[in-house]
C-alpha cells in the first residue's frame, strides 16, 4: 500500500506544482498553461498505460497456460499412470479455484497492494506446477491439489489483479484494454501450451511442469515490480465526461450483489459460458463424429482457441464503439447461430456446419470475460473494481455447473445432439435476456447521471 500511496502523492504533488505556477501568471496565460499541463499529463499517461498493457498481456500469456489442461490431460494420464476420467475432474476443480482465487485476490490487493498480491500469485503458481511435476506421478490427489487448487487459486489472484489494475488506466477505452488483455490470456494455451506439449516427449512432463512454473513465476514477478495503479485523476484527464470535477464516481455507491441489473447480466453470461464449455471441452471428438478427419479435428481445437482470442479484441472494440447492450446482443446472437450450425451438423452429418459452429462458439465464449470486465468497471465504478470484477467472473463457475446439468439431463456426454439442442434453446434465452437487461441498464444510467449532476 505504501507504493500505491507514494505514487498518488507524487501525482498530486506534480499537479499541485503546476497549479501554483499557473496561478502566478496572468489569466490568459493561466488558461494556456493549464491546457499544456493537461496535455502533458495525458501524454504521460498514454505512454505508461501502453507499456503496462503490453507487459500485462505478456504475463497473462503465461498465466493462461493453466487453460492448456486439455492438452496436458492425456500426458498426465499416461506419464503419471492415472485414470483419464479422474484426471478430467482437475479442470473443474481448477475453474472453481480460479473464481474463488479472484475474489480472495481482490481482498488481498486491497490490504497489501498490487505488487505484493502479484508476488503471492507468482509463488503460488510456482508451487502448483512444480508440485504437480514432482508429486503427481501415481497420485491424483497431488494433481488435484497442485494443478487444480493451488494453480487455480494462483491464476485467479494474478488474473484479477492484472486485469483490474491495467484497466484502470483506460477509463476511455475499457473495452479495448479488456479485449487485449483477455486475448493474451486466451491465447496462452494455444501458443505456449502447444510448445510445452511438444517438449514433453524430449524432456518429460515433470520437467515441463517445473519449467512452466519457474518461467511464469519470473514473468509475473517482473510485472509486479513495474505495474502501478494510475494517478487518482486518470478519469478526469483521459475521460473527462465520465467523472465530476471532484473525482466522484457515482457507480462506487452500488454493490453488484445488491443490484438487479447484475443478476440479469449473470443469466446471459452463464448461458454463453456453458455453450462455450460444451463445445471447447469436446471439440475434437465431436468434430470426428460428424465426419471431420482426425488431423483436422485436432487443428480445429487450436482454431477455436484462436477465435476465442480474436473475439476478445473484436468484442472489446464493439463495446467501446457501441455499449454493453449492443455487445451482449451481438455475442448472444452469435451463440444462437453457433448452436444452430452444430445441431445442423449432427442432424445432417455435414462437417462444414460443425466447423463453423465450433469457431463461432469459441468466439462468443471469448466475448464474455471482456463484457464482464468492462461492465463491472462502467456500472460499479473503480473503487471496488477488483472485487466487482471477480464477482462478474464467478459466472464461470455457474456456467460450468449448467454445462454439467445439461449433460446429466440428456443422459451423459455421449448424447451430443441432445446436449446442443438444449444449449440451442438456452442460447435463445440468453439473446432475449438482453431485453430486460437493456431496460434495467437504461434505468441505471439515468440514476448514475442524476448522481453525477448532484455531486
Amino acid at each position: 500500500m505504501s507504493n500505491i500511496t507514494a505514487e498518488r502523492d507524487d501525482a498530486n504533488a506534480t499537479i499541485g506544482d503546476a497549479r501554483t505556477k499557473t496561478e502566478s501568471e496572468s489569466a490568459g496565460t493561466a488558461v494556456e498553461t493549464d491546457a499544456a499541463s493537461a496535455g502533458d499529463d495525458a501524454k504521460s499517461i498514454r505512454g505508461k498505460r501502453s507499456l503496462f498493457l503490453a507487459l500485462s498481456t505478456f504475463a497473462l500469456l503465461f498465466l493462461g497456460l493453466i487453460y492448456a489442461f486439455s492438452m496436458f490431460a492425456t500426458p498426465i494420464s499416461t506419464s503419471f499412470g492415472l485414470e483419464k476420467d479422474a484426471v478430467g475432474l482437475t479442470f473443474n476443480i481448477m475453474m472453481v479455484a480460479f473464481c474463488i482465487g479472484a475474489v480472495i485476490g481482490s481482498q488481498i490487493e486491497k490490504a497489501i497492494g498490487v505488487r505484493s498480491t502479484l508476488v503471492i500469485a507468482a509463488l503460488m503458481f510456482l508451487g502448483g506446477f512444480v508440485g504437480a511435476g514432482l508429486f503427481g506421478s501415481g497420485s491424483i490427489a497431488a494433481v488435484y491439489l497442485c494443478y487444480g487448487v493451488l494453480g487455480g487459486l494462483a491464476v485467479g489472484i494474478g488474473y484479477n489483479s492484472v486485469i483490474a489494475t491495467t484497466n484502470m488506466w483506460f477509463p476511455d477505452k475499457v473495452g479495448f484494454s479488456s479485449g487485449v488483455l483477455m486475448m493474451g490470456f486466451g491465447l496462452g494455451s494455444l501458443i505456449l501450451g502447444t510448445l510445452a506439449v511438444n517438449l514433453i516427449p524430449a524432456v518429460g512432463l515433470s520437467v515441463v511442469f517445473a519449467g512452466i512454473g519457474v518461467i511464469t513465476c519470473a514473468v509475473v514477478i517482473v510485472l509486479a515490480l513495474l505495474l502501478q495503479r494510475p494517478p487518482a485523476n486518470v478519469t478526469k484527464i483521459m475521460a473527462p465526461g465520465k467523472e465530476t470535477a471532484s473525482g466522484y464516481d457515482p457507480g462506487d455507491e452500488d454493490a453488484p450483489l445488491k443490484s438487479p441489473t447484475f443478476y440479469v447480466y449473470w443469466i446471459w453470461a452463464i448461458i454463453v459460458i456453458a455453450i462455450g464449455l460444451a463445445t471447447i471441452g469436446n471439440c475434437a471428438s465431436d468434430a470426428q463424429l460428424v465426419g471431420v478427419g482426425a488431423g483436422f479435428a485436432t487443428l480445429l481445437v487450436g482454431l477455436v482457441s484462436t477465435c476465442n482470442g480474436l473475439a476478445r479484441v473484436v468484442i472489446g472494440i464493439v463495446y467501446d464503439k457501441t455499449d454493453v447492450k449492443v455487445t451482449m446482443l451481438v455475442d448472444g446472437l452469435i451463440a444462437v447461430f453457433a448452436c444452430a450450425c452444430i445441431i445442423g451438423a449432427f442432424a445432417t452429418g455435414i462437417p462444414a456446419l460443425y466447423i463453423v459452429g465450433a469457431l463461432l462458439c469459441g468466439f462468443c465464449y471469448g466475448g464474455v470475460p471482456v463484457v464482464a470486465s468492462a461492465f463491472a468497471r462502467q456500472r460499479y465504478g473503480a473503487k471496488n473494481y477488483p472485487l466487482n470484477l471477480s464477482l462478474a467472473n464467478f459466472a464461470i463457475v455457474f456456467g460450468s455447473i449448467l454445462n454439467v446439468i445439461v449433460q446429466a439431463i440428456v443422459g451423459g456426454t455421449d448424447h451430443r445432439m441432445a446436449v446442443f439442442t438444449v444449449m440451442g434453446v438456452l442460447s435463445l434465452v440468453a439473446a432475449f435476456d438482453v431485453l430486460p437487461f437493456s431496460k434495467k441498464w437504461n434505468k441505471d444510467l439515468r440514476m448514475l447521471e442524476a448522481r453525477r449532476q448532484q455531486a
